[in-house]
Parts: C-alpha cells; structure tokens; sequence
C-alpha cells in the first residue's frame, strides 16, 4: 500500500497547566492511501523523566491505532508505526516553543525547533550536519590564523626593513604601532555589518583587500608612504577575522558547547604569533628576500578565499535561521531531514543575502538587530557587562604584551643568546597560549553542564563563566610577578620560562572565558561584543608595548610588572563585582539583544 502522511501539532487543553513538566500537545496524522477512511491520530505528552536523570524533560510520541506498535518495523517506514522520539532539555516545559515540520514521507515523523537563546530545547540549535560543522570550523580557524600572522610576520624583519628603506628605527616601529592601532579600531566596522548583513560576505571582501594589500606589498618599489599605506590596509582588511570568526560560532554552536568551540577557533588566532616568526626566519634565512614575507601570506589568502568562496555556508541566524533548508521550502515550517542536513554546500550563498523567508516565525525566532550605527557601539560599551568584561581583558592583554615585548629584549641584553635561542624560548609561551585556550574552554562547559544538571528549573546565568577567569588572573599575577623579580635578578632562563608559561596560560584562559561570555551576553550582537572587547584589548596591547621598556628603566623590571600584577588584582574585583551583581542587568538587556 502505497502511504503519505502529514503531521500537525495541536495544543492540548492542558497545555497551559500551571505544572512545569506537563506541557501537553496533540499530534494528528491524516495518512491519504489508496484505501479510504484510513487516519491515524496520535498524542504526544512531555513526562518527567526517571530519578536518575530527573534534571531533563523527556517527550514520547506514542501510538493511539488498535495495531501494535513495532519500533523495529517502524524504522523501514512502515505504515500505521510511528517513532518513540525523545528530546531532553535542561530548561523548564514552559518556556518550550514548538514550530512544526510538515513533510509528505512514509510514516509520521514531526520535529520542533527553538530559538537561538534556548539551545537546550528539544530540537537541535543548528540543522547543519556534524561533517558541515567540521568544514566550517576548520575554514575559520584558518582564516583567523592568517589576521595574527599578517601582524606578526613582519616584526623580526624591521631591521632589516629600516636600512632597506633607510629610515630611522622609530619611523619603521610606528609601522608597527599603526597597524596595531587600526588592528583595534577595524572589527568595529566588520562586526557591524557583520551581525546585520551577513558573514560570507565580509570574509569575502576581507579577505580580497587582504591579498590585493600584501600583494601590493611585495612587489612596490620602495617608498615609505607606500609602506604605511599597505600596512594600514592590511591591517584594516586582516582585522575581520576574530570578530568574524567568534560570530561564526556563534551561528553553529550551542552555549552548552560553546567554551569548547571558542577554544578550538581562537588556536588559529593563538597560532599566528607563535608561528610567525619561524616562518619570517625561514624566509629570511638564506637571504634579505624579505617581500617574499608579503608574497606568503597573499598564497595563504588566496587560499582562505578560495575555501570561503567554495565551502562555507552562511550562518548568520537572522538570514538562515537554524540552517535549515526547509525554512526557505515553505513559510511556516522547517524540514529536519538528516540527509538534507548532512548535504554539504558548495558555492553557495554568494553576494549579499536576505532572510531565507519572510514567515512571521522565522522573524520570531531569528529576529534581525538594529541596522549598524555608532549608537550601537556606544550602547554596548555602555552596557556594564559588556564593559567590565572588555576592560579585564584589555588589562591582562596589556600585561601579556608587555611581557612579550621584553622578553626577547632582556633575553638578548642579559642572556646573550642568538635569534635561533630566542625563538626557541618564544615556543614556551606559545605551548601555554594553546594549552590555556583548550583546557579553559572544556572547564567552562564542563562547569556550566554540572551548574543546569543541579538546577533544573533556572536558566543559566553566562556570568558564572567568569569565575574560571579568577583562577587564570590568580596564575596571571603570580608569573606577572615572578617574571619581573627574576629578570631584574637575572635567575637562570628555565625559572624565567615557568614564570612566562603561568603568565600566557592565564592570559589565554581568562580570555576565552571573556569571549564565551560576550557571545552569550547579547546572542544577537555576538559579533559586535566580540568587537568592543577586540578593540579595547588591542588598544591596551597596543599602549603597553610602546611604553613598557620606559618604565622598566625609570621603575626596574621587578617593580614594574609588579605594577603590572596590582592591575591584574583590579581586573579581578571587577569580574568578582560583575558576577556578584550580574541580577542588576538580567532584567535590562539592551534592546538590541
């Protein structure tokens, strides 16, 4: 007998019971065959679970024909059976909203789906599959590695740069200092229009101005205004990527796995100054061939265009929604189909795009922020959260670089060692910046799991991430401190590299707690938040590095970063003031969230 079906839900009369756990709803199946007078009707009910998992909510879907029921036969699409399905959630019934599929198959299969703030419903936050997900991880860490290998790259060859353009060595550091400053200032830009009008497309465009400048670069002649210019593209074009990238995984990942995801992105950022410069002493190795610096990382740009280009999906939630296919097949429904969901997209979504449809549920769930303006960023660098949060951050990056900037300095004055030796030593930090990421980011889900698991009924507060920011301030502080006495003593290099290890694992472990938060702080403006805090750290690093070597001579080393380690103590009280009175702002997100 040949079968299609359709599915519907529809509100029970005790779906509006005051019990949290018995929200009740009815499913109606009419299956249209060659035989008349053939229905079925089914009804769904959300039970609580058994004890030993009484923290979730589990929903069956349980036959009501007078045929038995066979799961074993219902999985061949057999007529008259239909699935025992079960979707757990962390969070109360109550504040469950369904949307439903409406599919002609064989049999009956329904799936809801949520918004983008209630990733623990019972449908999946994103409906692009495990292998799609995969790809687009792997194309943004990429990406993300090249912003931070762009800056760093070019430092090992300044003085080789200063006598080739015959220019002083402040001339050729303020290069330095410029693309910094506009490394700060350029996420303001691709986040606006990056959380409004879409990701593809600015890492498109990014990513072109990125190969035009570096190609540029490496085949100029020789002039100084030239050298600025580029640089000041570059940096503005290669600014996109952190801001771009937090966003992405914004799109595609749940919060409950979010400190994972944003670890496993920022090794790419993480990455650039650790390789940079052995690729710059590779290149530089054998000779001056120091446009061929440029002439790399405009390959490596192509290359991250061409995979953009090819391969990655758009992902803004305002445009595509969950990523489901089905919102752009009808108005009113989604298709979860998994072999559609597992189908991977190639060459898709180029140029600027509009909302897959103009449904009023999909305006509901995946509703578009305000049009990008500078009130925006002044809204949410108003918006004390936001605030707190960029700011502690900015201290422990001016911290960091400071450290970064000295290290090779007193290594080189104190230790006599080689740029081969020095580089070396560089890989020790590096190690901790990745370790520091990784580890922080599987703590801070693990701790937020374990938090819903013991409360059922309450949402959880993204304030309670930054607590694992104590821990990596309190390891900060301690290597801050260290680092400074045993450089001004002039203690053998392995304690130096213990202390310089603590000091960048707490760097990075605060930082992708910061990042996490910001991204749940206000869902929608991921990107912008991400920005703020991208354009306040970068202006401390920015800041510290011009200055620091000023004041180990005018206070000594030791005193110094000790001064350091006091700010670190302030950043401190101020995630401990934010978590303390996170209920001020609960209850007044900005209206762009």
């Amino acid at each position: 007998m040949s079968n299609s079906s359709e599915a519907e839900i529809v509100p029970s009369k005790d779906q509006k019971s005051d019990e949290r756990h018995s929200v009740e709803w009815i499913l109606v199946s009419r299956e249209i065959s060659r035989e008349p007078n053939v229905h079925q009707e089914v009804e769904a009910k959300s039970n609580e679970a058994s004890e030993e998992s009484n923290h979730k909510l589990t929903t069956q879907v349980i036959q009501m024909t007078n045929e038995p029921f066979d799961p074993a036969s219902d999985m061949q699409g057999q007529s008259g059976n239909i699935n025992v399905v079960k979707f757990d959630t962390e969070e109360p019934a109550e504040e469950v909203q369904f949307e439903v599929n409406k599919r002609m198959i064989d049999g009956l299969i329904t799936t809801p789906t949520t918004p983008e703030n209630n990733d623990e419903k019972m449908v999946p936050y994103t409906a692009f599959g495990r292998i799609q997900r995969m790809i687009i991880f792997v194309i943004i860490v990429y990406v993300g590695f090249l912003g931070p290998l762009s800056g760093n790259i070019y430092i090992p060859a300044l003085p080789l740069l200063q006598r080739i353009y015959g220019i002083s060595a402040t001339a050729i550091n303020a290069t330095v200092s410029v693309f910094m400053a506009v490394f700060a200032v350029g996420p303001l830009f691709w986040a606006s229009f990056a959380d409004f009008g879409g990701r593809k497309i600015l890492y498109i465009i990014s990513l072109t101005l990125t190969v035009v400048a570096t190609l540029l670069l490496a085949v100029v002649p020789i002039n100084t205004g030239a050298l600025f210019f580029l640089r000041i593209l570059q940096a503005f074009a290669s600014s996109s990527v952190i801001s771009l990238g937090a966003g992405t995984v914004t799109d595609i990942t749940p919060p409950k796995n979010r400190g994972k995801a944003i670890a496993y992105f920022m090794l790419g950022p993480n990455l650039g100054p650790i390789l940079a410069p052995v690729i710059a002493g590779l290149i530089l190795m054998k000779g001056d061939y120091w446009r061929w610096l440029f002439g790399f990382i405009s390959i490596l740009s192509v290359v991250g265009l061409l995979l953009i280009i090819f391969f990655l999906p758009e992902t803004l939630r305002c445009i595509v929604g969950n990523g489901d296919p089905g919102w752009s097949i009808s108005n009113d429904s989604t298709v979860m189909n998994s072999e559609i969901r597992e189908r991977i997209k190639i060459l898709s979504d180029i140029g600027f795009q509009k909302p897959v449809t103009t449904a009023s549920e999909f305006q509901k769930l995946y509703p578009r922020p305000p049009k990008p303006s500078l009130s925006t960023y002044w809204d949410l660098v108003k918006y004390v959260p936001v605030l707190i949060c960029s700011l502690t951050t900015a201290i422990l990056f001016a911290t960091y670089y400071a450290f970064s900037v000295t290290f090779s300095h007193f290594l080189r004055q104190f230790y006599n060692l080689s740029n081969l030796q020095i580089g070396a030593c560089y890989v020790c930090p590096g190690i901790a910046l990745l370790l520091g990421s990784v580890v922080g980011g599987h703590l801070s889900d693990f701790f937020r799991k374990r938090w819903c698991k013991n409360h059922v009924d309450t949402k959880f507060p993204s304030e309670k991430r930054l607590l694992l920011q104590i821990w990596g301030l309190l390891l900060n502080i301690g290597g801050c401190i260290g680092y400074g006495w045993s450089i001004q003593f002039h203690y053998r290099l392995p304690i130096i590299l213990v202390f310089a290890f603590c000091m960048a694992f707490g760097m990075t472990w605060c930082s992708n707690a910061s990042m996490t938060y910001l991204t749940e702080c206000i869902p929608r403006r991921a990107a912008s938040t991400v920005a703020v805090g991208s354009f306040f750290r970068n202006l401390a690093a920015g800041i510290s590095s011009v200055i620091i070597l000023k004041l180990c001579d005018v206070m000594g080393t030791g005193w110094c970063f000790t001064g350091l380690a006091f700010c670190d103590v302030i950043a401190m009280l101020g995630i401990i003031f934010l978590i303390e009175n996170s209920s001020n702002w609960s209850s007044r997100l900005l209206t762009s969230n």
